[in-house]
């Protein structure tokens, strides 16, 4: 059995000392608090990403590749080349 508003069997709530509760209860709460701080930071950088992706230009498309001239055969002569 868990009670209200407590994340601790009764077991350890009547067995801790009060001060090892509260530091218990301190933790729990900071940890909360930085839990959802870091869920928000996500989100955020979420909706950013979002908007710079938007914001930024696609591309431009790469240039058609130009034809190719046929290499020249040199021309054969019965002396050979020189």
């Amino acid at each position: 059995m868990i009670y209200k508003g407590t994340r601790q069997s009764p077991f350890l709530l009547f067995t801790m000392d009060p001060e090892v509760q509260a530091l218990i209860a301190v933790y729990q709460k900071r940890l909360a608090d930085v839990t959802a701080q870091a869920i928000a930071y996500e989100a955020r950088i979420s909706i950013l990403a979002r908007q710079l992706q938007e914001l930024t230009p696609p591309p431009p498309a790469p240039p058609a590749p130009a034809p190719q001239k046929k290499a020249a055969k040199p021309k054969k002569t019965d002396a050979g080349t020189f």
